[in-house]
């Protein structure tokens, strides 16, 4: 005979996950917080989600770059768990190592160390937003030399190996210099794009965005009026440009570097704007120019940078706390509450396995929940549920707020019924009202108890009270 337990029933131990797709999101599918600002150092962060996060947004993106000589998994995890406390979205470019040359160029085996460094990382949305290198139409950034098929090749191969490790990685290409001419030093993106092309046809079929350098030129302070490739809506040109090679027309667009220079830094620069006019040109081109749909977001450079030759780019005053008027004045703006895909994971274990129980007994059972997933739990937001047979709810219980990779122990009563049989109920970790993963059932055998299992009892309750205080004791 079946029964339905009158309390709470756990008696066994349960992995209740989601199975991710393993592959991109469209980040424009969901809410989506379009400010960003690009930064050099990681200490950076918690000004960048004042501005990014401020007037309503949430969820708002970060430019990082993270070198070769940098790849430090645990240093990066705690700027990624960092950025998940701040709700920023990480867009990481990748980076060699700096020569008397400039930039080293990547080989096809730096594909696979990047992979396996990037892949330990507990990434903060699903998707995992990768550039690879940054204007390699400049000599400098490719070790002296001008390769448009070279880039090219390594390009396709990093696609392909960062692909296999995971498809969840949302990769993007370079950013290029529009205002670069031909000299011996660069190249203009029309040829190298051509070039790009009569060596790998399908190159542009292969990125899931589209990295655009819209700055404003000549000399970083054209005209907020201005279209065409040297302007803020350089990216327009970009895609009507490649559109005949293969690139996607509806291709998300990431610009990560943008911006007017302004004239104050470690030293007056009078050909470039006040600081005063940038700010106005900032707020008139983040509500009448990048209101395009198509942008996924705008990262202007650079939030602080104390020194030259950025020093003109910089948000923040040198040697000061202090800001420029633009980081106000974008403040200001009003912004969207993104809402960006995380994978949610949960596992769920009794601390003392119980498969059999006595009739007509009572316990507390220390339930062990682990996040394992993307996201941070919050009490408001997530419990531990269960089920009768029919899959009806019978109780609820709140979990803690848990960050990724921590473990909480809850405290479950039970009541097993007073007639022999067996219990059938499920049980599953509820987030936001939506299971993190599908109910797990049991079958539970409840029996009379004879003199020598009134022994065990006893002494299974010793066990339980005693981990109840460790858990008292740890929680203090």
């Amino acid at each position: 005979m079946k029964h339905i337990l009158s309390m709470l029933l756990v008696a066994s131990v349960f992995l209740s996950q989601i199975r991710p797709v393993n592959a991109i999101v469209d980040p424009l599918s969901t809410p989506n917080n379009k400010f960003g600002v690009h930064i050099v150092d990681e200490n950076d962060l918690d000004d960048a989600a004042k501005l990014v996060n401020s007037s309503g947004g949430e969820w708002g993106y970060v430019t990082i770059v993270i070198r070769e000589d940098e790849r430090d998994a645990g240093r990066w995890q705690k700027v990624f768990d960092r950025m998940r406390e701040l709700k920023l979205i990480p867009v990481v470019r990748l980076a060699t190592r700096g020569t008397a040359d400039g930039w080293e160029v990547p080989t096809e085996q730096d594909a696979e160390e990047w992979a396996h460094f990037l892949n330990k990382l507990n990434w903060v949305v699903k998707n995992r937003y990768i550039i690879l290198f940054n204007e390699p139409n400049h000599a400098h950034e490719w070790e002296g030399t001008i390769d448009p098929a070279g880039y090219t090749k390594i390009a396709r191969h990093f696609r392909n190996t960062l692909k296999q490790t995971s498809e969840d990685f949302f990769i993007l290409p370079a950013g290029f210099d529009q205002a670069a001419g031909n000299t011996d030093d660069s190249l203009s993106v029309e040829i190298y794009y051509r070039m790009m092309y009569e060596s790998d046809p399908d190159i542009f079929t292969l990125f899931d965005g589209w990295t655009s350098h819209s700055y404003p030129n000549p000399h970083f302070s054209g005209s907020i009026t201005a279209s065409g490739r040297q302007s803020i809506q350089g990216y327009v040109w970009e895609l009507q440009y490649l559109a005949a090679y293969g690139l996607p027309q509806n291709i998300p667009v990431f610009i990560t570097e943008t911006g007017w220079a302004h004239r104050e830094g470690t030293t007056e620069n009078t050909s470039y704007k006040p600081a005063e006019e940038v700010a106005q040109l900032f707020q008139i081109a983040y509500t009448d120019v990048w209101d395009d749909p198509q942008i996924v977001m705008v990262s202007p450079f650079l939030l602080n940078y104390q020194a030259e030759p950025f020093d003109n780019f910089s948000w923040k005053k040198p040697g000061s706390t202090e800001f420029y008027p633009q980081f106000s004045k974008v403040i200001s703006l009003g912004k969207q509450s993104g809402l960006p895909i995380q994978v949610d994971v949960a596992s769920v274990q009794m601390v003392h396995v119980i498969t059999s129980l006595v009739t007509d007994s009572q316990f507390f059972v220390p339930i062990r929940v682990h996040n394992t997933g993307q996201t941070i739990w919050h009490s408001a937001d997530t419990s531990l549920i269960v089920y009768d047979e029919a899959h009806k709810p019978i109780g609820t219980l709140p979990i803690p707020t848990l960050k990724p990779f921590q473990t909480a122990i809850i405290k479950l009563p039970i009541t097993t019924p007073s007639q022999a049989g067996s219990v059938l109920f499920s049980v599953a970790v509820q987030r936001n009202n939506t299971t993190v993963g599908d109910p797990v059932s049991f079958t539970i055998s409840v029996h009379e108890p004879d003199h020598s299992e009134n022994t065990i009892v006893n002494f299974i309750r010793e066990i339980v009270l005693k981990e109840i205080v460790e858990v008292v004791r740890a929680a203090n």
